[in-house]
């Protein structure tokens, strides 16, 4: 047995002395972990997840079993100590796994989910605000995107990229990317290279083309679209990690015929769906254009759900300013809302009415939608759902609008799995799901100060939701590999507890 503690400035812990745990070099680079086969592993301490929109398990002391191909074998409240759990789970191969204890002020979390990201405009980040939408995707958005022709300037921005979100506990990303093939499958080999799970896609515009971010035809778009989706399927296969998808950057971007025959793309000649990204509502002038464009389209939707683009496989990103319809075809259809309420605020484009998206049914996720959104963080994208859900409380004088803790966690955990079509995959800790997990500590010397709730659970959940970031995580898993977190980063030339 390897036992492995955690340290913290905290005292009375279950953790073990330092000098039984065993040590190995660390590997050179994140790729190096992420190619590692994942061990059986036992954790045990505190774990939290959502069971459901309204309920967040926080089990103060359990095991979790994670067998050797990085799924979840057992997750048990019953045993009291690891060891116990070894023995129980003797027959299922467990007698000898590796045992991680944590501590008190420890816990296990699902990994975190992003459902809209725009990988190009990394370098974007935090500028631009003094623009509204439109404006802004002239003067920050086509610029930038454009220069992606140039391929080193991919690698160099997505090597980069991909790691530091995974640092950031996000384990699982619906990216956009550019209209450029050779950059859009250098942001998949990143993913694959670093072991975080993505779904990928070439983005479509032939209208309102500016600085030269247009393609050149109809025919040469749809065939660098399914270029991209035969490229996820060669490097991975069975679409472990990483997945393509059709991208068609918005209705008001894409004329009608590279709509439909998008549409007629996705729906794979009666085969397996290939999923789709799609931005929609995002702001009244977009709204407003679509109109103009589609006059005969009763509601936003109905132009998507026309050429064959909506269906339970479709990731929305925005989704504000909605009609009764175009609910009713969200739900009807099965697509998923990606909610970004950091970048909605910041371009002042509107605020998501998420709480009667899900009274009718629609699935609903969060996403950073970097770099209208100036944080990368999926946790302040949960801070961010809540500030938004309050100031449509104050706007409707109705309570009911707010989101609750339980409600933002299962946004950025189990609801965005459900939107990037992986809800029978990650999302929480049921058992056959893969391990997909943060090791979050809240007693490290950051702003999570949790003097006089040290026993408290809830409140050490709540204090990172809204206090920590990715300081307070120490490892992250994505399909039972130690991909990234804390104690990798601090510590490049040292050997490590192994794991």
């Amino acid at each position: 047995m390897l036992c492995l503690p955690f340290f913290r400035r905290s005292s009375g812990s279950h953790t073990h002395s330092r000098k039984h745990v065993q040590e190995e070099t660390l590997p050179p680079s994140y790729s190096a972990v992420a190619d590692s086969p994942p061990k059986t592993t036992i954790f045990y301490g505190r774990i939290v997840h959502s069971k459901s929109l309204s309920k967040l398990e926080i089990l103060s002391e359990a095991a979790l079993g994670v067998g050797s191909h990085g799924n979840i074998v057992f997750l048990d409240a019953d045993v009291a100590s690891a060891q116990a759990a070894q023995k129980k789970y003797a027959s299922q191969g467990f007698e000898n796994a590796t045992v991680v204890v944590l501590g008190n002020f420890q816990f296990l979390f699902p990994g975190l989910i992003d459902c809209h990201f725009h990988a190009p405009q990394w370098p974007n980040n935090a500028l631009g605000m003094e623009w509204p939408l439109r404006e802004w995707v002239v003067h920050m958005t086509d610029p930038i995107e454009a220069s992606y022709s140039d391929t080193s300037k991919a690698e160099r921005v997505y090597s980069a990229l991909v790691p530091k979100l995974l640092e950031n506990g996000t384990t699982t990303v619906a990216y956009n990317s550019t209209i450029h093939v050779p950059a859009t499958k250098i942001l998949m080999d990143q993913c694959l290279k670093f072991g975080q799970r993505a779904l990928i896609g070439k983005l479509c515009i032939n209208h309102r083309v500016t600085a030269g971010n247009g393609e050149g035809s109809v025919e040469e778009g749809l065939s660098h679209s399914r270029e991209v989706v035969e490229y996820a399927k060669k490097i991975d296969p069975e679409g472990r990690l990483v997945r393509g998808c059709i991208q068609p950057r918005g209705a008001t971007y894409v004329e009608h015929e590279y709509l439909r025959g998008l549409g007629e793309l996705s729906r794979n000649n009666g085969g397996d769906i290939i999923p789709v990204q799609l931005h929609m509502s995002e702001a009244i002038p977009d709204v407003e254009y679509m109109k103009k464009m589609y006059p005969s389209a009763p509601c936003y939707a109905a132009v998507y759900d026309a050429a064959g683009l909506m269906h339970s496989r479709t990731v929305v990103a925005h989704a504000i300013h909605l009609t009764p319809m175009d609910i009713s075809i969200l739900a009807a259809s099965g697509a998923g809302v990606a909610h970004n309420p950091t970048s909605n605020t910041c371009l002042t484009d509107g605020e998501c009415m998420v709480r009667e998206l899900l009274e009718h049914g629609v699935k609903v996720g969060l996403g950073t939608d970097c770099s209208a959104g100036y944080s990368p963080s999926i946790i302040e994208g949960m801070r961010q759902a809540s500030n938004v859900s309050r100031h449509r409380s104050m706007h409707f004088d109705n309570d009911k609008l707010k989101l609750s803790l339980e409600e933002i966690i299962y946004l950025g955990t189990m609801g965005g799995a459900r939107v990037v079509g992986l809800g029978d995959k990650i999302g929480n800790f049921e058992v056959g799901k893969e391990f997909d997990a943060l090791v979050v500590d809240t007693g490290l010397d950051d702003n999570v100060n949790v003097e006089g709730f040290e026993g408290n659970g809830r409140a050490l959940v709540a204090k990172w939701v809204f206090l920590g970031d990715d300081r307070s995580i120490r490892k992250v898993f994505v399909r039972g590999r130690l991909v990234a977190g804390k104690d990798l980063k601090e510590s490049p030339n040292r050997p490590v507890e192994k794991i």
